[in-house]
């Protein structure tokens, strides 16, 4: 058995190389097709190793999209509940697969603090059953004894006391800033509200008594997470020490109601319901995105293609240039600068586009829609 599948497309084998290296570089076992024996079958070796992995990488491309191959063992991991998802240069995953969150990482160089990254570790961490290895091969150091466990140094002559006192000192004040170093970082020193990682006012009282959860519960306010580290932890109780019951994603739109506290009940859409750090709730206004800028629709191919998921009779009878510019229209109307001078052209001509910024964010009917127009595309080639 084996801890992660990799499927990719062969265009891309390289930089699959280099993801299934930092797999096993984590302590996982890896498994990929270019270990595949010459005297088995193909169908019959991938059957094998996903249905024995742990958990399934799909490595999305422009290549990996349009394969059967791909799609068909993404399905199985999918079916098996073992599915992560990456991207490698900037392709939404294909339909259905665009429902599912996943892991951008065209920008990735191989740094473990990458967002994209830190989401796929998270991913193999729940899905193998054990934490990721140190990014650096060396034993992991013996825990620091405590204070009342530590031996006192030995009494010395009184004769050389003050200058050994001295250098007593001298070593506790360098103990104690390595000490202070080595511990995790509690983010800007501009908020004083306690952090994910600091036991909130609540913490003595919901140690005592478990929360019972109400019948009149009403989750009517959508929500999403700001926090640095791209994900926070959903928790059976109002406390740090309470047991981690699901993670929220960046992105990852989930339901709560205003509560009294720092800690508050949230939902998400596979209907795990916990407590969440208020610091890290932000409220969609509304309960869903921003409109897109006014008069966007004046040229426009689909005129609507933000505000409302488009279904396969809306893009059938597309030729794929009219699909291409279709996609790109949606990025349009954030203000995306494009690299490529036919779209520049093209977009500059009509009276609404305003190009702002090199990298956009897309709302959830907007990647949908997206994801729907590239196979549009690709199928009317």
């Amino acid at each position: 058995m084996v801890d992660v599948f990799i499927s990719y497309s062969r265009d891309n084998k390289a930089r699959v190389a280099e993801i299934a290296e930092a797999v096993a570089a984590a302590g996982y076992d890896v498994w990929w097709d270019a270990e595949l024996p010459p005297h088995r079958s193909y169908g019959d070796v991938i059957t094998e190793k996903i249905g024995s992995a742990k958990a399934a990488i799909v490595v999305w491309s422009q290549t990996s999209a349009q394969s059967e191959w791909v799609r068909a063992e993404a399905d199985v991991a999918r079916n098996q509940k073992k599915l992560v998802q990456t991207s490698i240069d900037d392709v939404m995953p294909p339909l259905p697969f665009n429902q599912i969150q996943f892991a951008e990482l065209a920008d990735w160089n191989g740094e473990p603090g990458h967002r994209g990254w830190r989401k796929v570790m998270m991913s193999l961490e729940e899905l193998c059953g054990r934490e990721a290895a140190p990014a650096a091969a060396s034993q992991p150091a013996p825990p620091r004894p405590a204070a009342a466990d530590r031996q006192e140094p030995p009494p010395v002559r009184k004769s050389s006391f003050l200058p050994w006192a001295l250098l007593g000192l001298a070593v506790v004040a360098v103990a104690l800033l390595a000490w202070k170093l080595l511990q995790p970082s509690p983010g800007p020193a501009t908020a004083v509200a306690p952090t994910e990682t600091t036991a909130a006012p609540e913490e003595a009282d919901a140690k005592a008594t478990p929360v019972a959860t109400s019948p009149a519960e009403a989750f009517t306010l959508a929500a999403v997470i700001d926090d640095p580290d791209g994900f926070t932890n959903i928790r059976s109780g109002r406390s740090t020490k309470a047991a981690i019951i699901g993670k929220v994603l960046e992105g990852e739109t989930f339901l709560t109601y205003r509560q009294p506290g720092s800690w508050w009940r949230v939902r998400k859409a596979d209907g795990t319901t916990g407590y969440m750090f208020r610091k890290y709730i932000r409220l969609i206004e509304g309960g869903a995105p921003p409109p897109p800028p006014a008069d966007t629709g004046k040229g426009a191919i689909i005129a609507d293609s933000s505000t409302r998921a488009l279904t396969a009779a809306d893009v059938a009878g597309l030729t794929p240039e009219q699909a291409r510019l279709a996609r790109n229209e949606i990025f349009a109307r954030h203000g995306l600068r494009f690299k490529d001078s036919g779209l520049q052209s093209y977009f500059g001509s009509l009276p609404w586009y305003r190009p702002a910024s090199d990298s956009v964010a897309l709302s959830a009917v907007e990647k949908a829609n997206v994801a729907l127009l590239q196979s549009a595309e690709a199928a009317a080639q």
